[in-house]
């Protein structure tokens, strides 16, 4: 039958026919209340399609005459609102039961009746070859490279060791030159020590009292002259002359060594020389404890 045929057999309805459609539908929406399952939207849709096709076929004029079939499909729309509220109600309540004790003691019980053992303690072991099943093992790639053709690898050219003896080689200083700017150095720095043996010596037999070892080095404005310093002490450690320790306070200082150590050391020649490491830090702090305007060691280490 066409669809011309089955427009003009609804046309055919009389008003009782309408009404009695309408009745049965909203009897069936009534009932759907009050029966919430799978299958509850299925039939009020088909109820609500009958509907639609019988308030088609009324003109406005048939509708303002039949108040009735107004009537009963304004409860149609009511009824079927109920409807879906409680199909929503319904749902949500599902989705919220959930109960995360109830679930551990169901994935308990589970474990141990796979494990052939009710009583016995669950062996999550074996739930890892289950569980495991349910994600990929081998993850989603892509070779963006892999029609590309593969760089040419460059070769690096090494240089012979022989030519780099070979340059080496040709830059000679001559012999005289170098023995004389040593000899030079060697002078100075044998001069410098012996200024700071004796201005050790000289503040001991006036005070009876040892120099505060950092204080002695430090020279305010040259970090390099501190450092210097530091190490033309460790000169005179390691010959025997002074010593370095610590005073009762737990404070570094600097003595000269009386005469029978200094002698047997001289003799025995077991002297131990030892550098203190100083950095600029430390260097900063220093000066801002002692507050040094002028250094203890000032002299002209070329003179």
């Amino acid at each position: 039958m066409s669809s011309e045929n089955s427009s003009d057999t609804f046309n055919m309805r009389s008003p009782r026919e309408r009404k009695n459609c309408l009745k049965r539908a909203l009897q069936r929406t009534l009932v759907l209340q009050n029966v919430i399952n799978k299958s509850t939207v299925n039939k009020l849709n088909e109820a609500i399609n009958e509907v639609d096709i019988i308030a088609n076929e009324t003109d406005i004029q048939e509708k303002v005459s039949n108040q009735q079939e107004v009537l009963m499909d304004s409860q149609m729309m009511i009824s079927s609102s109920k409807v879906l509220k409680t199909c929503t109600v319904s749902l949500t309540k599902k989705m919220n039961d959930y109960d995360s004790t109830d679930f551990a003691q169901k994935l308990v019980k589970y474990v141990q009746e796979i494990s052939g053992n009710p009583e016995s303690p669950p062996d999550w072991s074996l739930l890892e070859p289950r569980v495991t099943n349910f994600f990929k093992r081998v993850p989603n790639y892509r070779t963006l490279l892999g029609t590309l053709e593969p760089l040419e690898k460059k070769v690096i050219v090494r240089k012979k060791p022989e030519q780099r003896i070979a340059q080496q080689a040709a830059m000679i200083v001559p012999e005289k030159l170098v023995r004389d700017v040593n000899t030079k150095d060697e002078d100075s720095i044998e001069r410098t020590v012996k200024k700071i043996r004796k201005l050790i010596v000289s503040y001991y037999k006036e005070t009876q009292k040892p120099l505060d070892f950092f204080k002695f080095i430090l020279h305010p404005q040259d970090f390099g002259r501190t450092v210097r310093n530091m190490l033309y002490i460790s000169f005179l450690v390691k010959d025997g002359i002074v010593t370095v320790r610590k005073d009762n306070n737990g404070n570094l200082v600097v003595q000269p060594c009386h005469n029978e150590k200094k002698l047997q050391r001289r003799d025995t020649r077991t002297g131990i020389q030892n550098i203190i490491t100083l950095n600029i830090k430390h260097w900063m702090i220093l000066k801002a404890v002692h507050k040094l305007k002028k250094p203890m060691i000032d002299f002209d280490e070329d003179k």
